[in-house]
């Protein structure tokens, strides 16, 4: 019963006094004019100021107008080399055009603040709304997806009407939240009641938000087996939904009523030829609409357990699904992307539905800024993504998501996951951030707390904060008081800066003690700006059975730890399971031997692929021969060395020849590149050596990567080298770099310019070696 007294006091205490939100009612009438792809509407909103403010504005986002040329989305696109929408003509283009509208009575023109970005719409207010009171605000617009999907689309008789309406901007603590759509961020929405009606083609099967009160939405005739009796669950809402309904029609049409509550927003699918399948999890009855041909993918209860999989595994996180059913409907676009009570996706696979279900959790029922803080929602899902393979015998996701976060940070191209969405330097750094370090926090969290207790974090933020809107203080609060720890420094230190963790052991002593036991005292060292609490232990064999004895704080520049043990404990490291995102674990062992080993390991070398461990450098050793005309048939070993695959890398080759006359038998080759210790961020430093067949020389070199961004297809370097050689017409050679070509050239020299290597980003090394960038191959004398 204990774990239970801090939830229990939590969920008791008032931590949510003081909190508001609006009040909005949305009653939409639209008509569909298929053969054009738009949606002629008209909406009452009915809007209640509930903050302490007196609000004398008024907006609505159209998100319709982000997909057109003239948009600030298309104007990014533009300005990072993506060409989508600045470039589509008429009839492709999206729009949404209010063509009247009367506030609080009156007739009124909207202003577009952003223009000629128009995906904000807003009108002075004829009076004052003060705190308490309410209006109405009504509305005709006309609105058509783009032909070229993203979030919306449309594609013949199949239309995604993920945006189409005048849809209320939020007004919190903060003020209006009026924000043009980017590429980079998402939504956010007021919570309200529904009634939409759509007048449609009768042969149009639809998925949507919300419950079905009235008319057809088609499935019956499209349910994919025959036997199935369909739960309309229209008495759900009970008369709270017996509002204005459906009128008449022409022939050839039908109305379909839905309604939706503690909703903050309405999207739905249309596509005369999806087919039905139902499920359901508890209360929740599950949808899912998908294409004839997707039925060996979608069909056959597969996409309906899948999409009962994430509901179960949410509930066991979070808490019971706040709304009565959720619609999965297979949409144009690839992909994903999640609205209340429905998730719209380009496939029906396992991790995508866990994903986007997610978000009916982290971005629904607690229902953050998505522009504003992505990775409350974003990482959110993607970290409990990962646990639930995790809890189901997969893989965990930390260790190839560490790996690849670390490199973005040693490189200096990560930025603090916490900035607005379109102020990150690019898409790539955006999706980068607010996914996969966002997610990385999440499991640092986890991992300081513990995996109970971070359990218990997310039913206490689920139970006090559902169907509210949440911000980063929300969420910290509840996980200090649950946790009963002071976790600012976490918070601060990975989502608002980009420092970096290193730990170093400096000394260990162990004293066997009167009573048998062992007194081990431990003194760590902390070189980096930032901290994280560090294990003492041992490690086990490829990862199993490791060991640990005690944790430091990770704080102070210079901490000592004691702990007593029965046995006498081995070689000590610090971090053992690799959780504190230590960037130089060369440094984290108890040295040992002659030399001080330890940090190191050998093996024989891959020839095909290079070999890379996250806790240890890696050396390889590899038998060669070859044979020419100045020593025949050459024999030699080869070691080749690095860390994290870009750092502390070496290449040393001994050989012997064996043609008798040879004017060098013994031949030595050495290459050292980037020591981890002097770390230059985009910068690689070089010293080699040779004296191998007749020749001899040494070369310094030193190039630095110039590109702002990691998606620019240019990439130019700057740098030298400095070559002596002997031999061969040996002497000091003058060393040329061209920084238009990021070639180098040695100047009155007869050879070609030195290579290059190019891994383009979001590649893998295979055995998860994580990110590299473009480096300059040695020269070979």
């Amino acid at each position: 019963m204990t774990p239970m007294i801090p939830i229990l006091l939590l969920l008791m205490a008032p931590d949510t006094a003081g909190y508001w939100q609006q009040r909005a009612a949305y009653h939409i009438t639209a008509a569909l004019d298929e053969p054009a792809g738009v949606l002629l509407g008209h909406a009452r909103i009915t809007y209640v100021n509930r903050s302490p403010d007196t609000l004398r504005d008024f907006f609505v986002h159209q998100y319709l107008n982000a997909f057109r040329p003239g948009s600030r989305w298309a104007a990014a696109d533009a300005a990072e080399g993506r060409v989508r929408f600045q470039r589509l003509r008429d009839p492709d283009y999206a729009f949404e055009r209010i063509t009247d509208a009367t506030v609080m009575g009156e007739r009124a023109r909207p202003d577009y603040p952003y223009a000629p970005d128009s995906t904000i719409a807003h009108w002075a207010l004829p009076r004052p709304l003060a705190p308490g009171d309410s209006g109405v605000v009504e509305i005709d617009w006309r609105a058509r997806p783009s032909t070229l999907p993203r979030r919306q689309g449309r594609q013949g008789r199949r239309l995604d009407f993920a945006q189409w309406y005048p849809k209320v901007v939020v007004y919190d603590r903060g003020g209006w939240q009026d924000h043009p759509l980017y590429p980079a961020g998402e939504f956010y929405g007021e919570f309200a009641t529904y009634d939409v009606l759509l007048d449609l083609p009768q042969d149009q099967v639809i998925g949507a938000t919300g419950v079905v009160v009235e008319g057809d939405p088609g499935w019956e005739h499209a349910k994919a087996d025959p036997r199935l009796r369909i739960d309309y669950q229209r008495g759900w809402y009970g008369p709270r939904a017996s509002g204005p309904g459906c009128g008449p029609v022409a022939t050839g049409r039908k109305c379909v009523h839905f309604h939706a509550e503690q909703v903050h927003h309405f999207a739905f699918s249309l596509n005369p030829r999806y087919r039905y399948d139902e499920g359901r999890y508890g209360d929740v009855v599950v949808r899912v609409l998908y294409l004839p041909e997707d039925s060996a993918t979608w069909g056959r209860g597969i996409a309906v357990r899948n999409t009962e999989a994430a509901l179960a595994w949410l509930d066991s996180l979070y808490g019971k699904f706040a709304w009565p059913t959720l619609t999965n409907v297979h949409r144009i676009e690839g992909g994903g992307t999640e609205f209340p009570m429905m998730v719209m996706d380009g496939s029906a696979g396992l991790g995508l539905i866990v994903h986007e279900v997610g978000h009916n959790y982290t971005m629904g029922i607690l229902a953050n800024n998505e522009w504003r803080e992505a990775f409350l929602d974003e990482g959110f899902t993607s970290f409990q993504t990962g646990w639930f393979f995790e809890r189901r015998g997969g893989r965990p996701a930390y260790p190839a998501l560490e790996a690849d976060v670390l490199m973005l940070d040693l490189a200096r191209w990560s930025e603090p996951v916490s900035l607005p969405s379109e102020r990150f330097r690019d898409f790539f750094t955006y999706n980068q951030m607010v996914y996969a370090k966002a997610q990385l926090f999440y499991e640092q969290l986890r991992y300081v707390v513990g995996d109970e207790t971070m359990r218990r974090i997310l039913r206490a933020y689920y139970a006090r904060w559902k169907l509210k809107h949440v911000d980063e203080e929300a969420f910290r609060e509840v996980a200090e008081q649950v946790s009963r720890q002071d976790l600012k420094w976490l918070f601060g230190q990975w989502l608002h800066g980009t420092p970096l963790i290193d730990y170093a052991l400096k000394h260990v002593q162990r004293t066997r003690q009167a009573d048998g036991r062992w007194l081990t005292v431990v003194t760590i060292e902390r070189k980096g700006d930032g901290f994280m609490p560090v294990e003492i232990g041992t490690q086990g064999r490829r990862g199993a059975g490791d060991t640990v004895y005690a944790r430091a704080t990770g704080q102070p520049a210079r901490e000592r730890v004691e702990f007593t043990t029965a046995q006498r404990p081995g070689p000590l490291m610090l971090d053992p399971r690799v959780r504190g995102h230590d960037y130089d674990m060369l440094n984290n062992r108890e040295r040992h031997g002659l030399f001080g080993g330890g940090a190191w390991t050998l093996r024989i070398d891959d020839p095909f692929q290079e070999t890379v461990r996250r806790d240890l450098g890696v050396r390889g050793l590899l038998p060669v021969i070859w044979s020419n005309d100045f020593g025949g048939v050459t024999v030699g070993l080869r070691e080749r060395a690095n860390y994290l695959g870009a750092f502390n890398r070496g290449l040393l080759l001994g050989t012997v020849a064996t043609r008798r006359g040879a004017s060098q038998v013994l031949g030595l080759y050495g290459r050292w590149s980037n020591p981890i210790g002097q770390l230059r961020p985009r910068t690689e430093t070089s010293v080699t050596a040779w004296a191998v067949e007749g020749r001899a020389g040494a070369k310094i070199a030193v190039d630095h990567a110039l590109r702002q961004r990691l998606v620019d297809a240019a990439d130019p370097h700057v740098g030298f080298d400095a070559v002596g050689r002997r031999g061969h017409g040996g002497g000091w050679a003058v060393v040329q770099h061209h920084p238009d070509t990021g070639q180098y050239g040695v100047a009155g020299a007869g050879r070609r310019p030195c290579g290059g290597r190019v891994l383009e980003p979001g590649a893998r090394y295979r055995r998860q070696q994580p990110l590299r960038f473009r480096g300059v191959q040695p020269c070979h004398g």
